[in-house]
């Protein structure tokens, strides 16, 4: 397992969806992603993500597995092709 980022996250009044949130992600005082509410679940954007990993963590508070996902977020900007 590698190092915890320095990751800070805000909520912040949505920017287009009047009365909605949504959280901004830090990392050593950098914007480095933005997590929405989408219509079927959670849209999570980011210029610095370089991948998606889907893993089972322990829930304490029922003694079982629940899916997770885990976003990697690289030190530079990922260059989209579209």
């Amino acid at each position: 397992m590698g190092v915890i980022q320095n990751i800070k996250l805000k909520v912040v009044d949505h920017a287009f969806l009047p009365g909605r949130k949504s959280v901004e992600c830090w990392r050593d005082g950098v914007f480095v992603a933005a997590i929405y509410p989408h219509q079927d679940g959670l849209r999570i954007v980011s210029k610095y993500m370089t991948d998606v990993v889907r893993e089972e963590e322990p829930v304490m508070s029922v003694g079982g597995w629940a899916p997770s996902a885990i976003v990697k977020l690289g030190k530079q900007e990922v260059v989209s092709g579209s």
